[in-house]
């Protein structure tokens, strides 16, 4: 009994052994044959150690060649918030005194929203060798403090350009969802603003990385290998560098005369506090100079910042100089437009230029109950004219009657409506993007009675009437109202002009090259032809060029040299609620085989003739190698 008990204990034994073994065995064959290639990898990757190398971005250059943006290497602290952990504060304050930068500005730094929580935060850049030598040897008393050497971009000509160039910044969430953004980690730069946003897979390199090997406490034993990083395209241009000096310091130089100017109209100088040159050559839309006041440094953004250096930079106090004023301000064009209305209104038939027009000081809506009275820029009343000298003098009660006359022929609006003046505005490009290569641009607006009753019905406080009336065709024909443009729009739809009706989309790119100078891609042009026919923009062209002779311009145009350089043009003054008026001035000029578009815009600076007028004359001058005569008043002309 006893013996038959042991037996079965043995048995049992036997077989838990057995079992044991079989399992060992089992184990151990997966681990050599199954899991071998797995436990290959993870013991290497015990002694191996993966670092991105960043890669330079491409430059980018003007259209001969001359460098904008390029690149030189910083020595960058960063601080990984994870790391560092509980000693983020020690950290600080150690660095406070290696840096010599306050405990607290390097903490507003470090706690920057634009960076990811296991990111490495930059808080001091261009940092010395010796700082960096220092943290080198004290790694184990400064966790999460690393000195990294990075490209960094570099602006020869300091703010030169800025808002066409843009600036980096880190990306964001949205980007990295992106599948347009694959391939990209958290914490990689790339462009913000300006080209350097909108050609960003062309400018971005390829990382590349260095294989160290490291023991089982993490101390580097020395290199393995690397494969070097390679440096994005270049850039190339529509841009001449030495056209956009000349916008800038115009439009600069403008504003300072205008500040010494008088306001008739309120008694006081004029704010002229901010404003926008654009320079455009019509024959295939390549932007030359685009200019926008204030401006900024873009090398603010290659160093650390905090939140509060960067409102202190571009909040109100400074005039938001990150505004691009040229593609994103939007603005009623005054008689800017008149062209484009009566371009419009002949094409339609609402007008001839074989008839004479009265340009009288008012005008009242004929059987108007409430007798609203319009009146034109000047109290005189300059007799009859014919269209194109109410387009040299910028009549305005020449323009209200055509106004009148879209509301008598064509409203009500039929279904679908016909609105064959916003049709043919919109068709020359306002009130829509020009798709400019240049990202936010606004697209402006061209009212019609269906925005009018759908923006009554989202804000009723600031529109309190959606209904149309008369009164918005008669203020859209003198680009006021509820009308809004770009400088942009403007300059491509007077490039329009100048060009026999081919309208081509404005561009700041040029071509794609290696840093080799190996073109890659060649930017075309892309054009397209204006809704009117050759003899109704000539006839509005040759109108045009008596406005700096005899028209609204001559004032500021004295002494120049027609009989050199061809000019015309036209003066705007667009009014804005609880400010002095805002000055335009668009132009086309032709000598030496060169053609050009130069537009002005200054808020509050009073008259096209006063402000905006004079410098377009300047760029011109500069254009053509012309003596400069400074700045001429135009005195108050439209």
């Amino acid at each position: 009994m006893t013996e038959g008990k042991a037996g079965l204990r043995l048995k049992v034994l036997a077989g838990l052994v057995a079992l044991m073994f079989a399992a060992l065995t089992t184990r151990l064959w997966f681990l050599q044959v199954l899991a071998s290639a797995q436990a290959r990898q993870e013991a290497r990757s015990n002694y191996i150690r993966l670092v991105d190398v960043p890669a330079p971005r491409g430059r980018i250059l003007d259209d001969r060649g001359r460098i904008l943006v390029a690149n030189r290497m910083s020595l960058v602290v960063t601080i990984n918030r994870q790391e560092a952990g509980d000693h983020l504060e020690e950290d600080l304050f150690t660095l406070s005194k290696i840096l010599a930068v306050p405990v607290k500005e390097l903490a507003q730094r470090v706690s920057s929203p634009l960076y990811y929580s296991f990111s490495p935060v930059p808080v001091a850049s261009d940092v010395s060798k010796k700082v960096d030598f220092y943290i080198g040897e004290h790694r184990d008393e400064l966790p999460g403090v690393e000195v990294q050497q990075v490209p960094v971009r570099t602006y020869p000509d300091g703010s030169l350009a800025a808002h066409v160039l843009g600036y980096l910044g880190q990306i964001s969430k949205a980007q990295l969802a992106d599948p347009a953004f694959s391939g990209y980690q958290p914490g990689d730069l790339v462009g913000k603003t300006g080209v350097e946003a909108e050609y960003e897979h062309v400018l971005r390199g390829t990382k590349g990385v260095i294989k160290y090997r490291v023991n089982s406490a993490g101390q580097n034993l020395g290199e393995l290998g690397r494969q070097d990083p390679r440096p994005g395209n270049d850039l190339v241009l529509t841009l001449d560098a030495d056209i956009q000096r000349l916008a800038e310091e115009s439009l600069r130089l403008g504003l300072q005369y205008a500040h010494g100017l008088v306001d008739s109209a309120t008694g006081r100088n004029f704010v002229a506090n901010a404003g926008a040159v654009v320079v455009l050559d019509p024959t295939n839309g390549a932007i030359k100079a685009l200019a926008s006041w204030p401006t900024y440094d873009p090398s603010f953004f290659v160093r650390p910042y905090t939140s509060e250096e960067y409102q202190r930079a571009f909040g109100a106090s400074t005039g938001y100089p990150l505004l691009d004023r040229a593609i994103q301000g939007q603005y009623p064009p005054g008689s800017t437009y008149k062209p484009f209305v009566l371009l419009s209104a002949l094409r339609r038939g609402l007008v001839s230029t074989s008839q004479s027009y009265s340009c009288p000081p008012t005008w009242e809506v004929p059987d108007d109950p409430l007798h609203e009275v319009f009146h034109n820029w000047t109290s005189a009343n300059l007799g009859v004219m014919t269209l194109g000298e109410a387009l040299w003098e910028s009549c305005d009660t020449v323009f209200y009657p055509i106004g009148y006359d879209y509301w008598r022929t064509y409203y009500p609006p039929t279904d679908p409506p016909k609105e064959p003046l916003q049709q043919d505005l919109m068709r020359v490009g306002f009130g829509r993007p020009t798709n400019v290569d240049i990202p936010f641009e606004q697209e402006g607006r061209v009212p019609t009675p269906e925005w009018k009753a759908q923006i009554h019905a989202r804000y009723p406080n600031i529109y309190p009437d959606g209904k149309w009336f008369p009164g918005d065709f008669i203020n859209m024909s003198i680009g006021q109202g509820d009308t809004l443009v770009t400088p942009l729009q403007i300059a491509q739809a007077y490039a329009g002009i100048m060009n026999e009706g081919r309208e081509c989309v404005p561009h700041v790119g040029l071509r794609v090259q290696t840093p080799a100078g190996r073109v890659i891609r060649t930017i075309k042009p892309h054009c397209r032809r204006m809704p009117f026919t050759t003899a109704q923009i000539d006839y509005v062209r040759n109108a045009l060029a008596q406005v700096p002779i005899q028209g609204t311009a001559a004032s500021a145009f004295v002494g120049f040299p027609f009989s050199q350089v061809w000019v015309a043009g036209k003066t705007g003054t667009a009014q804005v609620t609880g400010r002095q008026d805002y000055s335009w001035f668009a132009a086309m000029t032709s000598a030496q085989g060169k053609e050009y578009v130069v537009v002005a815009l200054v808020e509050q600076g009073g008259h096209g003739s006063t402000t905006a007028a004079p410098i377009v004359r300047r760029v011109i001058e500069g254009l053509y190698g012309l003596p400069s005569a400074g700045f001429l008043s135009g005195g108050s002309t439209d």
